[in-house]
């Protein structure tokens, strides 16, 4: 037996074992984040579990379609940290899901189901594949591994996890577009996810506000060094301009990486308590590799990184110089 096969064992025997859980993602859960909490709580109570859901906030507008989410403690910690099992999925560190520390250190097993290239193995049970497309294409590989026909995912609990892969993977364009991800895709698509759903409302549909910040975001767009280095800050004003929140900037740093020439794009966002930036690469530069300079990750084409002791201003200077030293290198 492989060690990935070894440790989905070891998963399976801690779901059986355990009674009562308590199951997270990162903080501001993405459609894989939150997709993998929702099937997994999903799965658990089928087993007559008890189940504790928690997301750190917000919740995207566009998730809100997720079913199950009724099911989630929004921002609600439990009062009593008496959990025997605790879950945290796409979590690279253990701070990754919130201010959990208390109920980590009382759980007997801590479960680490990860897909990030740097992941620290701070559980009982590790299983992190750097090669996997998401964290939804992992739950579904433990589905397989139960060997159980009746335990493979129900219609909402494939429409989540594919929600978590068509997500992770920019609808199939990403480098992660492995053949297991496709694979995958196929087999939920098979036992019943919404595709059309998850399609219309996460790709074809944004409030009048998310359109309106869009358009700030493009507005603001700036091109730096030979315009290899796209930049969009999205001041706290911004926000309260629009109504709007950090959690509706969904698909904005994506936009420049369009532009020919451009090799990395981050959106850097002013929220009350922090500085958090996101970065996309269009395939030459590892902006994970970046992001780590900040104490952030991620993956090769897809990072970001949260600061709470510098300003906007400071953020913004501190990452240009990174880029440039990385971009001036790209022919």
């Amino acid at each position: 037996m492989n060690n990935r096969a070894e440790s989905l064992q070891q998963i399976w025997q801690a779901l059986h074992r355990g009674n009562k859980f308590f199951i997270a993602g990162h903080l501001n859960p993405d459609g894989d984040s939150l997709g993998c909490t929702l099937t997994m709580t999903s799965l658990l109570e089928r087993l007559g579990k008890t189940v504790y859901a928690y997301a750190a906030p917000a919740i995207g507008d566009d998730l809100t379609f997720l079913p199950g989410l009724d099911k989630v403690h929004v921002g609600v910690l439990p009062q009593r940290p008496d959990f025997d099992t605790v879950i945290l999925l796409e979590c690279s560190d253990r701070q990754r899901g919130g201010d959990l520390e208390t109920i980590l250190q009382a759980a007997k097993t801590l479960i680490n189901i990860d897909h990030h290239l740097v992941s620290d193995a701070y559980g009982h049970i590790n299983h992190i594949d750097s090669t996997a497309s998401s964290t939804a294409e992992i739950v579904f590989q433990l589905f397989e591994e139960s060997g159980e026909e009746s335990l493979l995912p129900t219609p909402q609990e494939a429409t989540c996890l594919y929600t978590g892969l068509v997500t992770d993977t920019g609808r199939f364009v990403h480098s992660n577009t492995t053949a297991e991800a496709l694979r995958v895709a196929s087999a939920l698509v098979a036992l019943g996810a919404d595709v059309q759903q998850i399609n219309q409302i996460i790709y074809f549909t944004k409030s009048y506000i998310a359109l309106k910040l869009l358009g700030r975001a493009l507005e603001k767009m700036e091109m730096r060094f030979d315009n290899k280095y796209s930049q969009i800050i999205l001041t706290k004003r911004d926000f309260e301009t629009f109504g709007a929140t950090p959690a509706q900037t969904q698909g904005i740093v994506s936009q420049p990486t369009m532009i020919p020439g451009v090799e990395v794009s981050a959106l850097i966002k002013e929220e009350t308590d922090k500085v958090s930036v996101n970065l996309r690469s269009r395939g030459t530069v590892d902006v994970s590799s970046i992001a780590q300079q900040f104490g952030g990750g991620g993956h090769a084409r897809a990072a970001g990184f949260k600061v709470t002791d510098k300003t906007v201003t400071e953020v913004t200077d501190a990452l240009a110089e990174a880029v440039q030293k990385v971009v001036q290198t790209v022919e």
